[in-house]
Formats: C-alpha cells, structure tokens, sequence
C-alpha cells in the first residue's frame, strides 16, 4: 500500500488524516524564560515575558495578548499563539510572598499573595478555559495552563481535616479531573464570584518543578506547573 505523506510544519498528513505533534516545547520555553527572567513584578510582567520569547523562539508565530474569543465575550486569554492560522491559547498565574528581592541591580517588590484556596480553584478554571477554545473552536490545535509561585504550601495536600477546597488541591502527584466542588462549609466570602463548580473532562497530573532559586531565605525559590490541553485530552 503506497501512503503518499506531505510535511507542513509539524503536521504530517496520511492521506488527508492529520497526526500533530506538540507545537511548543513549553519546558524548553520555561527553561529559557528561568534563565532570562528568574522572577516578575507582576502576572502581567510575567505575561509579556514569556510571549515575547515565544514570539523570538517561534519567529513565524503571531502573539495575541488579552485575546477575547467570539464563543465567549467573557473570557480574556493571556497568550494566544497562533500558527498557520491555528490557535495555542495559554492561560498563566503568578502568585507569591511577600518580599523584596534584587536580581542584576533590579528592585523586585512582591507581594503577598496568599488565598490559597482561591489560587487553587483559579487555576483549574483556568484548565477548564482552555478546555473551553478546545470544545468550541476548530482552530484549536493545543492548549497550555501554566503556574509560577514562590508560595511552597500550594505543593502540598492540605493539612486541616475539614479543609474547605480540598477537591482542588494542585499538591505535587495529584490528578485532577471531572466535577470539583467546595465543602459544604466553605464560607460565602471565600466561594464569592467561585461559586461554580470546576468540571474537566481531561485529566491532569500535577508535576511542580523548580523554575528558579533566587536566594536562600522561604520566599527565593520559585516553582511552576505546566498542564498541557490538547484534542485528545
């Protein structure tokens, strides 16, 4: 049997059925960014960033930042990539302690960030946005939810028996998926403006590493967490 085989890019065509690889090497990209960029002012120093490498890494990529899809005027996208006219959306969070830091001359004044019941549930939203681009758009061809904080706890299962937010826990090794809910003691302050249940269809494994060491005190070093969306989650 004679399979004629046309390379695009990264896509390989078996007689007009598509096999994608991974367009971005995220890890790589983090490396990269880890190197340049050890630590941010802010989620949206971190946002303009880590577009910007891509857009270097990727020179034939156009970069979309606060991007807002037809399918949902509501949602505002921190990065879409877009590539041959498909989409990469990526979704990013930054959270950290309280803390002042000097990195080659330059003053970084951080603050504390703690809520982290609130950060946990605002990045598996964030899983469940891009699961949204993946539902609704054809353009779609992979997705990216990725995580920088300086606050070690979010590694960790939580300690109180009757721990509030405990199905979206992002400690090291766990697995999220399907509907996550508060406890039903979890306080209307907490839940307000969250109140929706977090429901994945994919499933996710949570795997923290290292993204920088700035010093040695408990705010220095920074860890991330990638989870990659794609049409076969």
């Amino acid at each position: 049997y004679k399979c004629n085989i046309i390379r695009i890019n990264r896509c390989i065509v078996f007689d007009e059925v598509c096999v994608m690889e991974s367009i971005l090497d995220i890890h790589e990209i983090m490396h990269l960014l880890s190197m340049w960029r050890p630590i941010f002012h802010s989620e949206a120093d971190f946002q303009f960033s880590l577009a910007w490498l891509i857009k270097k890494k990727y020179p034939d990529c156009d970069i979309r930042l606060e991007f807002v899809p037809e399918f949902n005027p509501n949602l505002h996208l921190d990065i879409l990539v877009i590539l041959d006219g498909k989409w990469i959306p990526i979704e990013l969070k930054y959270t950290t302690k309280r803390c002042i830091k000097t990195i080659n001359g330059e003053v970084y004044v951080l603050k504390e960030q703690g809520a982290k019941d609130q950060g946990c549930y605002n990045y598996l939203k964030d899983i469940m946005r891009i699961e949204e681009f993946k539902d609704k758009t054809s353009k779609f061809i992979e997705g990216y939810t990725i995580k920088i904080t300086s606050e070690m706890s979010y590694l960790k299962p939580p300690t109180k028996v009757n721990c509030t937010y405990a199905e979206f826990s992002i400690e090291d090794g766990s697995i999220k998926t399907g509907c996550m809910n508060w406890a039903t003691n979890t306080g209307k302050g907490t839940m307000r403006g969250m109140e929706a249940p977090i429901v994945l269809t994919g499933m996710y494994p949570i795997n923290w590493k290292e993204y920088s060491k700035v010093d040695d005190t408990n705010s220095g070093t920074f860890m991330y967490l990638v989870n990659t969306i794609s049409k076969k989650n």
